[in-house]
């Protein structure tokens, strides 16, 4: 991503698992799409983008709005069809299955993957320690697989990364996304809250939408 080089002094190995937060209209979702399409686009790898809530037509709508070309190697999938079939539908389980078809189709190829989000998971179902546990499985399960991976969630101003249960504990990495009233208008916003084995920059740094998507201007200071 244009101007990653003010966040990061180093690149993060997989398998490493990022969460992405923040509130409605942070652009979590194009942050996670800007990063798949040129990671892809420049080393020929393989990802996968599933999104529970929104459908792939809209998803496709936005990118294309933010003049990112999606690559042959990225594979979108949406659950808007099996949240209509199945309201009982483990959403965790099918996610696992289908990261082990491609794994098996595209082997050590298969590198980045997003859950886009969270927070549409937990909507459809019961936030107990049965799903917290599963959570940890399922966590455990992705760095088995060797990914990157990005999952979103959103989160209100001002709440910590415990989220709705461990996982900001379990994730490597934090990164939250938001937006500052400035003169009158908003700019988003992304601070790293917490990444594992990488120097960080720890400033709140201004981002924008430029011609291929986004990229971080700099710090944002007071």
């Amino acid at each position: 991503m244009q101007g990653m080089e003010r966040v990061l002094q180093s690149d993060v190995r997989a398998p490493y698992v990022t969460m992405v937060t923040g509130p409605p209209g942070s652009m979590k979702s194009s942050f996670c799409m800007t990063l798949l399409s040129n990671h892809l686009t420049r080393t020929g790898e393989f990802g996968l983008y599933c999104t529970v809530e929104e459908s792939v037509d809209s998803l496709l709508r936005g990118t294309t709005s933010m003049g990112l070309n999606v690559p042959n190697n990225l594979q979108l999938t949406d659950f808007t069809e099996l949240r209509r079939e199945n309201e009982n539908m483990d959403y965790l389980k099918f996610t696992r299955r289908m990261i082990e078809h491609f794994k098996q189709q595209h082997g050590d190829r298969f590198t980045t993957f997003v859950l886009d989000s969270l927070g549409a998971i937990y909507s459809l179902t019961s936030v107990d320690e049965v799903m917290r546990k599963k959570m940890f499985g399922f966590f455990d399960f992705l760095r088995s697989m060797n990914l990157n991976v990005f999952i979103i969630t959103e989160r209100n101003v001002g709440t910590n990364a415990e989220l709705q249960g461990n996982e900001g504990f379990l994730a490597d990495a934090v990164i939250n996304l938001g937006m500052d009233q400035r003169n009158g208008k908003l700019i988003r916003t992304l601070q790293i809250e917490k990444m594992r084995h990488c120097r960080h920059a720890m400033e709140k740094m201004a981002i924008d939408v430029g011609p291929n998507g986004m990229v971080i201007l700099g710090p944002l200071f007071d």
